[in-house]
């Protein structure tokens, strides 16, 4: 199974728009950071985890070259849209491409998305997928995923544990907490990524130090933070983050078949 992290920032990028902050005017590429978003390749099948508005950049970027499936964690504008981007996918591989999320999810892409199901002249240039709602676990070829619900503030989200190759990661961008029942239910994981938007507290996001606490409960083999704003410097906080836990970045890719970090 390999991992690209094709973003790892909170909804407004980094560097923010108008912003002189230290990380936004960093040289550091590890302080450029994209909306969120997961590249899964195994099993011959390759899986986007969120289209954020970023997702052209990132697959130019990163060389996403093809998308069998996308999975949706929930439907706020920093996860889906770039969803038309899609487009160039269902045009290059000549099929319809699922997209898999939650009732609630879907039914507001289709609000947002509409023009995706019209009958009309144009309907060929438009992105062909299919929405398959699920709340339990499936398969994408060689894939076994189960959705994660997660509260993000006042509204239930999904991350996914993803099993393949005799792996297993599990990817929760965006959370204000882990329930109890959900830590003590995953199985042994490769590697999890968690939320850790800053280290002020806020309504819908862990922040570091909460983060940091459930994965250090959850035990991963390697652990990640993610959706990360301008407040957190990448070599600052990684300095001070306890042994196995470590800051992503865009463009970090895991080969967990050859025990490869690049």
């Amino acid at each position: 199974m390999k991992l690209t992290f094709l973003g790892t920032g909170t909804s407004h990028g980094i560097p923010a728009i108008g912003c002189t902050c230290d990380v936004c005017q960093s040289d550091n590429r590890r302080n450029r950071r994209r909306r969120s978003s997961l590249y899964i390749q195994a099993g011959g099948v390759h899986v986007v985890i969120d289209t954020p508005p970023d997702f052209r950049d990132q697959a130019l970027t990163f060389n996403v070259a093809r998308v069998d499936a996308v999975l949706l964690t929930h439907a706020h504008a920093d996860h889906i849209f770039g969803f038309d981007d899609l487009r160039r996918f269902c045009f290059l591989q000549k099929m319809i491409i699922p997209v898999y999320g939650s009732s609630i999810t879907l039914a507001s892409m289709r609000e947002k998305f509409g023009y995706v199901f019209e009958d009309s002249l144009w309907r060929k240039s438009v992105p062909q997928v299919t929405f398959c709602e699920v709340d339990q676990p499936f398969q994408v070829g060689a894939l076994q995923i189960t959705p994660l619900p997660v509260p993000h503030g006042p509204m239930q989200v999904y991350g996914y544990l993803i099993e393949a190759d005799g792996h297993r990661v599990a990817y929760i961008p965006d959370c204000s907490a882990v329930p109890e029942e959900l830590m003590t239910a995953l199985p042994p994981l490769d590697v999890m990524i968690l939320d850790a938007l800053r280290d002020r507290p806020h309504p819908t996001h862990l922040t570091v130090d909460q983060a940091v606490d459930a994965l250090q409960r959850i035990g991963a083999d390697r652990s990640y933070l993610t959706h990360l704003c301008h407040d957190l410097e990448h070599e600052a906080t990684q300095q001070r983050l306890p042994a196995g836990i470590h800051v992503a970045y865009d463009g970090l890719r895991i080969d967990l078949s050859r025990e490869c970090i690049t």
